[in-house]
């Protein structure tokens, strides 16, 4: 991109390829008559500061970039292409510089610069030294006074992003409520944008946790609440979509088992049958006891326990009673007569594992 000057103005080459100091060539009145810009190929501009960007010679006329080049200055990082110049313009106030008196000596100095004030304005105003196309003189930050700029005086969409600065949109420059879901961008919120514990049911709408949300093995046991009755008999007799009895809601259901099984009652040593549930052992404290142990305890003793004895060979009393109940296991305690070949106590318990 080629370097262009006028009577009022210089612009540089591409930031990219341009010279630390630049040269500019032409006259100023004074120093805050002098701007410095970057802008960009669609006239996007960011100004630059004094002692902060740049640094000025007015006797060598020269301007000097404070970093080692011109696109490593974070303004001109903002412009959104890599075609970005640097421009230099002149912008003469319009306010009388010199106010002549009847009689006073007419210096050459003061005639100077009264004709060069006109001058540099006409020539400014020609040339469009700011650039920006209006074809009138630019309003320079020196010319406004403070509190000038008000909301009214911005036209709608004109502050674009680049003339935002980085980290200028802090937490008090955002209304209250004003951060809504149509300004959030999908994907945008992570795990690492939310608090610890701030996603609580109340934040959580009806019907938004599908299984989709779930992952994998995430439900255990600890997350299932337990079944009533009424529950699980609905949902067998409505056979409903939205409450499946899996295996797993089987499992802890009011109607299953906590343990059933049947022991060997024939004089010899007790023995369990195979598939016997929940039994880890069995013992003979006396001849007419049998002593069972639950392999996982129950969360208490209110369970209830339905044993019946099945004779051998005999038609004999099946009278079977229960005794010393605890979370760990049970007794059962049968009457005359006693042991007989081929005997048996089998027996099952409801109740809870659950605590």
């Amino acid at each position: 991109m080629p370097i262009t000057s006028g009577l009022s103005f210089y612009l540089s080459e591409a930031v990219s390829t341009a010279p630390q100091s630049l040269t500019y060539g032409f006259e100023v009145l004074s120093v805050d008559d002098l701007s410095v810009v970057g802008i960009d190929t669609s006239n996007q501009r960011v100004s630059l500061v004094k002692d902060s960007d740049f640094t000025l010679n007015l006797d060598t006329k020269t301007v000097t970039c404070t970093s080692s080049s011109w696109g490593l200055l974070t303004k001109i990082s903002q412009l959104s292409d890599s075609g970005a110049k640097i421009r230099i313009y002149r912008t003469t106030s319009v306010v009388p510089a010199i106010d002549f008196k009847s009689g006073a000596v007419l210096s050459e100095g003061d005639l100077d610069t009264a004709y060069k004030q006109g001058l540099f304005a006409a020539q400014e105003m020609a040339e469009d030294a700011a650039a920006t196309s209006a074809g009138v003189q630019a309003v320079t930050e020196n010319m406004l006074e403070t509190g000038a700029v008000t909301a009214t005086k911005i036209g709608a969409n004109a502050v674009t992003e680049s003339r935002i600065l980085n980290s200028a949109v802090t937490n008090a420059k955002i209304a209250d409520n004003a951060v809504n879901a149509a300004k959030i961008q999908n994907g945008t919120v992570g795990s690492d944008e939310l608090a610890a514990n701030c996603v609580t049911s109340a934040k959580i709408g009806a019907n938004q946790v599908t299984s989709a949300q779930i992952a994998d093995n995430s439900i255990g046991y600890t997350e299932i609440s337990n079944a009533s009755a009424s529950a699980v008999k609905a949902a067998v007799e409505t056979e409903a979509a939205s409450s499946p009895i899996t295996p797993d809601v089987l499992r802890y259901s009011p109607f299953s088992p906590r343990c059933y099984g049947s022991i060997s009652y024939d004089g010899n040593t007790p023995t369990i049958a195979s598939g016997s549930f929940n039994v880890t052992s069995v013992t003979e404290p006396s001849a007419n006891v049998r002593a069972i142990t639950f392999a996982t305890a129950l969360d208490s003793t209110d369970y209830v326990v339905i044993a019946t004895r099945v004779v051998g060979t005999n038609i004999e009393s099946n009278a079977v009673m229960v005794s010393n109940k605890s979370v760990s296991g049970f007794n059962l305690f049968v009457g005359t007569p006693g042991d007989e070949t081929g005997s048996s106590l089998d027996f099952v318990v409801f109740g809870s594992t659950l605590s």
